[in-house]
Parts: C-alpha cells; structure tokens; sequence
C-alpha cells in the first residue's frame, strides 16, 4: 500500500473501534426485524435506507435484494460483498433480543452471560448484515476510492427452501456472471475461508393410499409402514468421509388418527455432498430407498395404494474456489496479517450461486463469538469483532485496488 492507502485503512479501521457500540445497536435493530424466507420486505427496507444513508446507490432487484452500489476509477468486473437478509424462523417466532444480565427466555431459569446477546437469528443473518453495513459506512467515512466498483449486496430466500433464491437470481444476470470476485459474510469462525460450495437436492417424499379403519380395513396399503420402510433402507446407507456425503430426514408428516389407517404420508430429504458426482449416487441410492419401502409394503398390503410421489424443492449446486486463487490466496494473507491462521472449508451459502456462475467466490465470518445457529439458543458477543472487520475490509481493498 501506499503512505496515503495506509493511513486510509487504519482510519477505516480504528473506525470500527470507534463505532463498537453502534454496530451491535444495528445488529439487535436488525435481528428484531422478523425476516422469514420470503417474507424479508421490512429488513430489506431497512438497509436500503442504510445503504442510502452510507452514500451507496441503491437499487431493489424485482425478486427483492437490495443493492447498493460505490462506483469505481475504471470499468471491469465488480467486487460483490454479500450478507443474506432471511432466517430459518417463522413470522410468529418471537427475536426480541435478550441482553447481558437478562433473563433468558430462550433458556428458562438462566441469565444472559456478561458480552452475549441471546436471540433467534442474532448471528445468522443479523451479524453478516451488521458487517456489511458497516464495511459500507467506514468506506465512506474515511473517503477511501477503489478501482474497481465495489457492489454491496443483500439477498433474500438464501435459508431452506429458499434455494439462494436471491443470489441465483442476481448471478442469472450479465452483471453477475461479469464480477470479479464474491465475498458473502455467513460463517461464525473468524478463521475459517469457506471456498468449497456443498451442494445439497432436497425432496418432498409422500407414500399415498386409500386410508380407511384400522379394524375394518386392515391390510390395506400403509403409507407410514412404505415411509418407514424407505426410511430405514435409507438409514443403512454408507457415505464417503471424503468427499464428505450427507443425507437427512427433516420433517415427517402423516396420518389423521390413531385408529385411522393414514391416506398419506410425507418426510422432507435433504441430500448433500462436496463432489457433483457424488451427489448424484447419493440422489440414485434415495430413489432406490423410496421405490424400495413402496415395494416392500406393496407385497404385504398392496390394496389401494398409490404411487410415491417425489418432489424436488430444493438444488444447490457444489463447486469449489480453487486454492491457488487470487481470491483465496488474498484472503488467506487478510487473515494472517491479524495474526489468524486460515482454515479452509466446505458449506452451503450463496457463494455456492456465484461459483456455479463461474465467479470466484468463498464466504467468510462475521466476527466475534457465536453459537447455536438456526435455534432459538442462537446466542452472539461482540468480543474481538474488529478484527474480522478488518480481514474483511484489507481483502476488499486489496481486490478492488
């Protein structure tokens, strides 16, 4: 860097230190915004009136991201710096935010621990959303320009059966698949450089037949005994550690009453592995599972019953942001320089979108302590926070000059 760049970051930086208080102010303000997948509007309102108060230019996409944008010196592809504004919970899942010396409502009979911050959602999303706001605010507070323009962005339906509906969309797009790197803030490590995309297939399974009493017509087919059937089938499979291959029943659904043979019953599937190809033995053995338990049913009861049906609701796609990388290789430096050791690995998030658009892409933390993600335990301290801050903001400035 240069004398005048130099004096440009650490003014940048100190400013994080100096807006400590603010930032986690943000935060809460933002983790008590509900944020259901999409339901993300009145979050989404809030940073575009963030992005606009930072000095960004700020544009709504018709899916619902928000982007706010700072123009660079000269043309080429954007440095895209992303946080997602959706949560795992539904509308009606309380997040006010209990505070240090608290009682915990989340954990009846505790109180909040000196530093930490207990609430749904309090990291994952509303501390990626806090880092970015304010790696947007000290950009503009210290004046510092860029070559290249960097592009603040906030997804919608990047959770479950969201799908990274928000970064698809926005990587479907010219501007998108022409950026020169993505960084999305969505991990709790400060240490950890996520740069291999776990891609997932996720399924809606339903067993389905023509019900009826349990005493007057047993032995007619039972989706729960094909459900059950399949399941087990499922359970004995053996996945490879590596490249690591998961398999998960979420959700089961069925049946009406206890003295009722069930018309339908349903499991949710989520399927993941760090290899495509893997991914699609995994895929072929699940079929097999469930076209086994229909069958092993169909010899025992096979009056009424009905086909399996088996729908899709969910495809991330796996791809990996090569080691030897520009990318990975300045992030790798960022970390070191604060004296963190970089770890890297594999997870599901909206670089997963961007990688599959052929743009560098790898997810990194939002700083301080975390836990519990996707529980109503989820708990966050701001501890240390600014130095995940600055990896963040050194990797950018370094893309983007």
């Amino acid at each position: 860097m240069s004398m005048r760049a130099t004096d440009q970051f650490t003014a940048a930086a100190t400013w994080f230190e100096q807006q400590a208080e603010a930032i986690l102010d943000e935060q809460i303000t933002l983790c008590e915004i509900p944020a259901p997948t999409g339901q993300e509007g009145a979050r989404a309102d809030y940073v575009a009136d963030a992005f606009a108060a930072a000095g960004l230019r700020v544009e709504r996409s018709a899916i619902g991201n928000v982007i706010g944008r700072r123009p660079g010196r000269s043309a080429g592809g954007a440095i895209v710096v992303s946080a997602h504004l959706d949560t795992v919970f539904s509308a009606e899942q309380p997040v006010t935010v209990a505070r240090p010396g608290q009682p915990n409502p989340y954990r009846k009979g505790e109180i909040v621990a000196a530093h930490e911050y207990h609430a749904p959602g309090i990291s994952d999303a509303a501390a990626g959303l806090a880092a970015l706001l304010a790696l947007a605010r000290t950009l503009s507070a210290a004046g510092i320009e860029t070559e290249r323009e960097l592009i603040f962005l906030t997804t919608v339906g990047e959770e479950g059966r969201g799908d990274l509906r928000g970064a698809r969309a926005y990587f479907d797009t010219s501007e998108g698949r022409r950026a020169a790197a993505f960084i999305t803030i969505d991990h709790s490590d400060a240490s950890v450089i996520v740069h291999r995309g776990i891609g997932s297939r996720r399924y809606l399974v339903e067993w389905r037949g023509g019900g009826g009493h349990s005493w007057g017509h047993f032995g007619r087919y039972s989706p729960i005994f094909a459900m059950a059937a399949a399941s087990e089938r499922l359970a004995q499979l053996r996945t490879p550690n590596q490249p690591r291959t998961t398999y998960n029943i979420g959700v089961v659904r069925g049946g009406e009453s206890v003295n009722a043979i069930p018309e339908s019953a349903a499991v949710e599937v989520d399927l993941r592995s760090e290899d495509p190809a893997q991914l699609e033995r995994l895929e072929e053995h699940f079929r097999d599972a469930v076209a086994w338990g229909h069958q092993r049913e169909l010899e025992r009861r096979p009056t009424a019953a009905l086909e399996p049906r088996l729908t899709k609701i969910g495809d991330r796609p796996a791809g990996t942001t090569p080691i030897d990388s520009t990318l990975v290789r300045s992030a790798q430096a960022a970390l070191r320089t604060e004296d963190l050791t970089p770890r890297l690995i594999g997870s599901s998030t909206d670089a997963n979108a961007a990688i599959a658009a052929g743009v560098p892409a790898i997810a990194l933390s939002w700083g301080g302590r975390s836990d519990n993600q996707h529980s109503v335990r989820e708990w966050f301290s701001p501890e240390d926070r600014s130095r995940a801050l600055r990896v963040l903001l050194r990797l950018i400035l370094d893309l983007a000059r």
